[in-house]
């Protein structure tokens, strides 16, 4: 679980940002608090969504995890550059560091982990376990100290290999990324939680998630169209359709693959048909008898003559393509695909080509399933206001990220204004202005 993420000097984040999802006192929903292992007082939020108007921040707070998650997971090679966005609206801000704070629940442990790095590379980290009271540091790397590296000795059993892969970690490299390559294996939890917890799903995520569930998660297949057909999206279903290999794009080398294809092996194509967000066509190519048999993924609706109509994806609406975007996120956090509930999914909005009452029904449906054993959570950015409900969220679970006249952003919890009664009306105070976050906006511009 992400139990707090603070940054600074980050895209329109001068003085930076922070959000935690350990509870407050306050009582509501209290039945969907998750216990966190080792902490008797405090409990995790299972969800967390911010609001705001435009250009606010909302989408830098998403990009600042993935950046995270990029440094942690990928090596940027020899001369690669870090993915690092500065505050850009004044001098020298570009030159100075930004920092990355994270904690997060890895296998029976919290760990807090801080970044400080430029575009040219990691000036300091940090990796600790906290504890209810105080923390194990694990490790220290400091650019500007001698030596850079420190480490907890009772921590690690081969410190001369640690202090080994310490030496060959390059300027432009995390420490926990390079160790995991190498083996130190006492630093998997918080490696593989960046790795195989950590999800995000952007504005931009195409269908490749959807193709990766379809073809490793068993029943799959069958809860994406149940779960279409639930959500009134007029599909009863999806299956296979056979089609001749003149449907792919003509691609010799796809070709040549798919012809040499063994008895047992297949291979997913993924065509992005029109230009916009969406529009895609899923292919599995697979040898029977020798042969290949190429089944398009279509979807199956019942027309007024009761017979069934196979349409291809890209003829389905924005709206749809979207929810099939999100079904590998539900199928994880329904606990259905074997995770047991683990996932942390980050949604840059959640809402986008969603009727309000749909993103509703998806939240409550997600709440419903959460509860002090589980581990799962949704953080999103979100545009429908509908959604700042306290009848479905707690206070604590809502942020409004606002910008200042001078291009500066903060992050604001609601549960930071007193005087808020369960039931009060939020959305009509936010459209007051008294929460801020919202856009001022101009007079309109005289034509002609």
């Amino acid at each position: 679980m992400l139990l707090n993420f603070e940054v600074e000097n980050w895209m329109s984040y001068r003085d930076g940002a922070a959000f935690s999802t350990t509870g407050s006192l306050e009582r509501q929903h209290m039945e969907t608090l998750a216990k966190i292992p080792g902490f008797r007082s405090k409990k995790a939020l299972p969800v967390v969504a911010v609001y705001g108007g435009n250009a606010s921040g909302k989408t830098g707070l998403f990009k600042a995890i993935a950046a995270l998650k990029v440094m942690v997971t990928q090596d940027p090679g020899v001369n690669g550059i870090l993915p690092i966005e500065p505050f850009m609206l004044e001098d020298g801000a570009t030159l100075r560091p930004t920092t990355f704070d994270i904690t997060f629940l890895a296998g029976k442990n919290v760990y807090r982990l801080v970044v400080e790095a430029t575009v040219d590379g990691v000036s300091y980290e940090s990796l600790e376990i906290v504890k209810e009271k105080g923390s194990i540091d694990v490790y220290e790397r400091d650019m500007e100290k001698k030596p850079v590296f420190s480490f907890n000795e009772t921590f690690f059993a081969d410190l001369a290999h640690v202090n080994y892969v310490a030496k060959s970690t390059r300027g432009n490299q995390l420490f926990l990324g390079r160790a995991m390559a190498d083996n130190v294996t006492e630093l998997a939890d918080p490696f593989l939680w960046f790795a195989n917890v950590l999800e995000l799903v952007g504005v931009g995520s195409d269908a490749w998630a959807f193709a990766t569930a379809l073809e490793k998660r068993e029943g799959f297949l069958e809860f994406a169209g149940e779960t279409l057909a639930r959500l009134d999206t007029g599909i009863s279903r999806l299956e296979g359709q056979q089609v001749g290999m003149d449907s792919l794009p003509p691609d010799a080398e796809l070709r040549r693959h798919i012809n040499e294809l063994g008895q047992n092996e297949a291979v997913t194509v993924v065509i992005n048909q029109i230009n916009g967000d969406y529009g895609f066509e899923m292919f599995t190519a697979r040898s029977v008898n020798g042969k290949p048999d190429i089944q398009r993924l279509s979807t199956v609706h019942i027309g007024p003559d009761g017979a069934e109509h196979r349409f291809s994806l890209s003829m389905e609406s924005s709206g749809t393509q979207r929810l099939m975007v999100l079904l590998p996120m539900l199928f994880d956090l329904s606990g259905l695909g074997g995770q047991v509930g683990s996932k942390v999914y980050v949604v840059d909005e959640l809402d986008r080509c969603l009727h309000t009452m749909l993103t509703r029904k998806l939240l409550e449906d997600f709440l419903e399933t959460c509860g002090p054993d589980t581990r799962k959570q949704m953080l999103f950015t979100t545009h429908d206001l509908l959604l700042m409900d306290q009848s479905l969220m707690r206070r604590d679970e809502m942020y409004i990220s606002q910008r200042d006249v001078h291009g500066c952003s903060e992050l604001v919890g609601l549960s930071e204004f007193e005087g808020i009664r369960f039931d009060k009306d939020l959305i009509r105070s936010y459209l007051d202005g008294r929460f801020g976050g919202i856009p001022m906006l101009g007079e309109a511009i005289a034509y002609g």
